[in-house]
């Protein structure tokens, strides 16, 4: 590295922004501007004005990118549902609403609010009506745009929708059409990379058009300034992602250390590409693409000569495969932070998969470009493009239904992740040098990023909206769900219950407990019930011994058992024992088994040494003054309060009862019931209740020995 000067300073300077980054946790460098609009309240009606850079089409909505906005010292997102009329380059002026970008509000959580601030983008705002049109249009930019809307009609009319819309994410960077499975087909498979504009795009057209060009005579100064433009236009048309990003800036210095004689480093060329992303945006240090994309270059640069070395000539079959191999060991830790989890079967998958991309880049681009003079032979060309990705999902659904097909590990420490580094810095080096210890090095660095520990109960309340959601983890790693469901969030399985359960390391759930029949107590779950195969596999689904009353229950359990769930009944009185942690189901008993619907709800207890919590559903009025009944003499750590804080339920006397020293209460922003309402809260008070919610904290974490307890939240 020290004979590479250039690429020793890049690095330097992304050490030092990644340790900025660590230190303060990011939170220094995300900087909304105090006079941006969006630091008012979200429903606000504004006026806005900017000029649009940027333009994005969905089949139900314009996105509009604005910047120098004449108001507000920030860009500005605009969703706009009439499709206006507009080219890239114009200003519009316009009367809408203030909508903010979500957060995560539990661990493992997508947040989108990070995503677009990488933009220096803070919010949205919903087009009511737009006042006025002016200024001139950025020609090139526009012309740009629309061929890519016709590009991309071109593609969906020649090999149907589902292969269309996958061809213009490989092809066009337009990957929000695309059918929401088929993208999580691939992703789960460990060949999700194919979707993105790679390195391998921006090569097939910059270099092969660069030696085309040459190989007619032209000089190489006019040839690479040609393929340079070419190229240009083509990232300008996609989108710079990091991707795109680092293989323009690479291939530009391959092209200018051709055009001018000198020798091409390609490891100068990621380090200069890598500090110029970080320098222009750094929160980019946050982003799993810029490290999937950085990474695998590193893992073929730094890891394959060195893997190479030692197995050429021993184990053929892993030379073979050595690119794919390498490029997973250097991304295996990246994996596992961003997606808690490894696709086994990927470097197998991925030596089908990758040598077909060519194949299948050459026929979309020459197949695009000959429809436009030919279209029955371009129409051919692009049919086998059609072929292969039948091909590719027809591999996928077979690789996910392999055993083991998915291990999720959850994410680990970044201790664990430095470490796992250092031990690849030794092998690499040659500090330690021989075979045998070099694998029992990395093993044991393998096996300090999968390995989590137990001995302890764990019981995360997650921040489902206007619903319940409780997740336990017992101390052998025995893992339990009491509910699951939301009223106000939609897909509530797929977007929060399930990343936050691989971020744990629960790949399975071996107990889900449904306390009634309401929507905000189920509705995710079944949604994860039908998702068993790229989502959580769920064991048991245990209902209330009175859940034959109850249609939707019903429906659940049917649902569960075509799904291969097992569906258990509990009875009052019924424990499930885990060593010292129990889980005790208190109601419905003989005396509530004729209540239906909130008063009917299953009650547990969760027992853990010392430790006590109560989870009452949502419990009320007749199913409430039972329960005063079933708990005389015991005293809670922690209430789940009932009926996510509603005046209805968690009465003085049932406080008195209980004396509980901590409440936790599930309910969702700003939600329309006003829960929790304020009599509840006081009541909570009076009686010295800690109160915790969801709204406020974002997900709620309990750790405890059986002695000693900790909580910590989210937010």
């Amino acid at each position: 590295m020290i004979k590479r000067p250039l690429s020793f300073t890049c690095l330097l300077f992304l050490l030092i922004q990644g340790l900025l980054l660590i230190l303060t946790s990011g939170q220094s460098l995300v900087k909304m501007p105090a006079s941006s609009i969006f630091q008012k309240e979200e429903g606000q009606e504004v006026f806005v004005e900017g000029q649009v850079y940027k333009k994005r089409n969905t089949s139900n909505i314009q996105i509009l990118y604005l910047k120098n906005n004449s108001f507000y010292d920030s860009k500005i997102l605009i969703y706009d549902s009439d499709f206006t009329e507009i080219p890239i380059g114009k200003t519009m002026r316009l009367k809408g609403t203030i909508t903010h970008f979500d957060t995560a509000h539990n661990p493992g959580n997508y947040d989108q609010s990070l995503y677009y601030a990488k933009e220096e983008i803070y919010g949205a705002i919903w087009c009511e009506e737009v006042l006025e049109i002016k200024g001139e249009t950025s020609e090139i930019k526009e012309a740009l745009y629309q061929l890519k809307l016709k590009w991309k009609k071109m593609l969906i009319e020649t090999v149907g929708e589902e292969n269309g819309e996958i061809l213009s994410a490989m092809l066009l960077g337009e990957k929000s059409e695309m059918d929401a499975e088929v993208k999580e087909l691939y992703q789960k498979n460990g060949i999700g990379h194919v979707l993105a504009i790679s390195g391998l795009h921006i090569s097939f057209i910059g270099l092969g058009i660069y030696r085309i060009i040459r190989k007619t005579g032209i000089p190489y100064l006019l040839s690479g300034i040609f393929a340079i433009v070419i190229l240009s236009l083509y990232a300008a048309m996609i989108g710079f992602s990091t991707s795109v990003f680092r293989a323009y800036v690479m291939l530009l210095v391959k092209i200018g250390a051709d055009m001018s004689g000198r020798v091409y480093d390609m490891l100068t060329a990621l380090m200069l590409s890598a500090a110029l992303t970080i320098g222009y945006q750094p929160l980019y240090l946050t982003d799993a693409g810029f490290y999937m994309s950085y990474g695998a270059i590193l893992g073929i640069l730094v890891i394959m000569p060195a893997f190479q070395k030692s197995f050429l000539g021993k184990k053929k079959w892993l030379s073979a495969c050595s690119s794919g191999i390498c490029v997973n060991i250097a991304l295996f830790p990246i994996q596992l932070w961003y997606y808690f989890e490894f696709p086994l079967y990927s470097v197998m998958l991925n030596m089908i998969v990758i040598p077909l991309m060519s194949v299948l880049l050459g026929a979309g681009m020459i197949g695009s470009g000959i429809y436009m003079v030919w279209k029955p032979l371009g129409q051919l060309c692009l049919k086998i493009c059609h072929l292969i990705l039948v091909f590719y999902k027809a591999i996928s659904e077979m690789g996910i239904k392999l055993p083991f097909a998915r291990v999720v590990t959850g994410q680990p420490e970044i201790w664990e992740v430095v470490l796992y580094y250092m031990i690849l810095a030794v092998i690499l080096t040659g500090i330690c040098k021989k075979l045998r210890r070099q694998i029992l090095l990395f093993v044991t660095g393998i096996f300090l990023l999968v390995y989590r520990p137990t001995g302890s109960l764990q019981v995360t309340m997650l921040d489902v909206g206007q619903g319940d959601g409780i997740f336990v983890k017992g101390p052998t790693g025995t893992t339990y769900f009491i509910d699951g469901g939301s009223s106000d969030v939609e897909e509530l399985g797929k977007y929060r219950i399930e990343p936050y359960l691989k971020s744990q390391g629960a790949g399975t759930l071996d107990y889900v407990f449904i306390s009634h029949g309401d929507i905000d107590h189920y509705s995710g779950i079944k949604e994860m019930l039908g998702r068993q195969e790229v989502g959580i596999h769920i064991r048991n689904l245990v209902l209330p011994e009175n859940y034959k009353q109850d249609e939707a229950l019903l429906e659940l359990a049917s649902l569960a058992r075509q799904e291969g769930t097992a569906v258990k009944v509990i009875k009052a009185g019924v424990s499930l024992k885990e060593k010292e942690f129990t889980v005790t189901c208190l109601q419905p008993d003989s005396a509530s088994a004729s209540l239906s619907g909130n008063a009917g709800s299953m009650v547990l207890e969760l027992d853990y040494g010392e430790f006590e919590m109560l989870c009452t559903g949502d419990a009320e009025a007749a199913g409430e003054e039972l329960l005063i009944k079933n708990v005389q003499g015991k005293n809670y750590d922690v209430l789940k309060v009932a009926h996510h804080g509603s005046r209805n339920s968690t009465s003085e006397a049932f406080l008195k009862t209980i004396d509980a020293e901590i409440a936790w209460i599930s309910a969702g922003a700003e939600n329309s019931y006003g829960h929790p309402h304020e009599e509840t809260l006081q009541r909570l008070m009076e009686y010295g209740c800690n109160i915790y919610e969801t709204s406020e904290s974002g997900a709620i974490h309990l750790k405890t020995d059986g002695k000693d307890m900790s909580i910590t939240v989210f937010h």
